[in-house]
């Protein structure tokens, strides 16, 4: 069997026609058509039933269409997994970053490494807290890069994985605002007259920070939650077209701040302060790693 025979069956099984199909993969509707014969052959058993007007799949068909989504999915990861494993250049890192800081933080931060230490060759694999942390113990990481907070530690052994705050970050409460300049949604709100909250899904290391700025924060505020996603980039989106009110860490927003397109929706009470840490193994023998931290503790001490 040719994956790529398994790649045609798909394609037909969204297109429901040969000749679209055919298109979409870029052969003859001929040669397609040998193809998805030559799967049938090779599986034993009809998944096109050619009795019907259209395309429309067999009993088998249906089957195998789930089967044949999760092995090329498996397929491709292996390919990717196999291909990360390939030499790498002396030069080259491993950097699991929280999702948020992936996009927000660690950018601007590789420029600064590389303007301080020359070509540094990253590879950059976005997680969450819990990902990225068991990646570092089992080795499958360089460097980790992640929030934290002193009454939400991320648990890693320091003394098996040091760590360096390398910056901090603001979480606060951000609106649209109206046309005088106001939030649209602001905190606390009131019985009957709730703000539309838009929060963090279970799994998320910024949902807790949020739950504990609520419970923190010495006054009650009235909420109506109406979103909740796992990305910082959706819930901005969300707050941008003006669906409600939520927490972002500040420099996830600080060009939509100066541009006038989203207002602090609180004041400070509601507000808490992010570090953002790098972790390593200490056992870890990567000369670049070694350089990386070695540089950052120098600027560190400096102040």
């Amino acid at each position: 069997m040719q994956i790529r025979w398994v790649e045609d069956f798909l394609t037909l099984a969204d297109a429901r026609a040969f000749s679209r199909a055919a298109e979409r993969r870029n052969v003859s509707q001929p040669t397609f058509s040998r193809h998805i014969q030559a799967l049938e052959q090779w599986m034993g058993v009809e998944l096109i039933d050619r009795r019907v007007q259209g395309v429309q799949l067999t009993p088998a068909g249906r089957i195998f269409r789930g089967f044949a989504a999760d092995m090329l999915h498996r397929t491709y990861e292996m390919r990717t997994v196999l291909r990360g494993q390939a030499p790498r250049t002396e030069d080259a890192v491993r950097f699991s970053v929280a999702h948020t800081l992936s996009v927000t933080f660690f950018p601007q931060w590789l420029s600064s490494l590389k303007e301080a230490l020359g070509n540094v060759v990253a590879h950059v694999n976005a997680v969450n807290a819990a990902e990225g942390a068991k990646a570092l113990t089992e080795g499958a990481t360089d460097l980790l890069i992640v929030y934290h907070h002193p009454h939400l530690p991320v648990l890693l052994d320091p003394s098996r994985f040091p760590y360096l705050a390398v910056a901090t970050d603001e979480m606060r409460p951000f609106s649209a605002p109206r046309e005088d300049g106001r939030p649209k949604h602001k905190l606390p709100g009131r019985p009957g007259a709730e703000v539309s909250f838009l929060s963090y899904s279970s799994g998320t290391y910024l949902g807790p920070v949020v739950e504990m700025i609520l419970l923190s924060a010495g006054e009650h505020c009235h909420l109506a939650r109406s979103f909740d996603t796992h990305m910082a980039e959706a819930l901005k989106a969300m707050i941008l077209e003006g669906h409600g009110l939520g927490w972002l860490p500040e420099n996830c927003v600080r060009r939509e701040v100066a541009e006038g397109r989203i207002v602090a929706a609180g004041t400070a009470r509601w507000n808490s302060t992010l570090e953002i840490r790098l972790h390593r193994s200490a056992d870890n023998s990567n000369a670049m790693v070694e350089s990386i931290w070695e540089s950052l503790s120098r600027k560190r001490r400096a102040g």
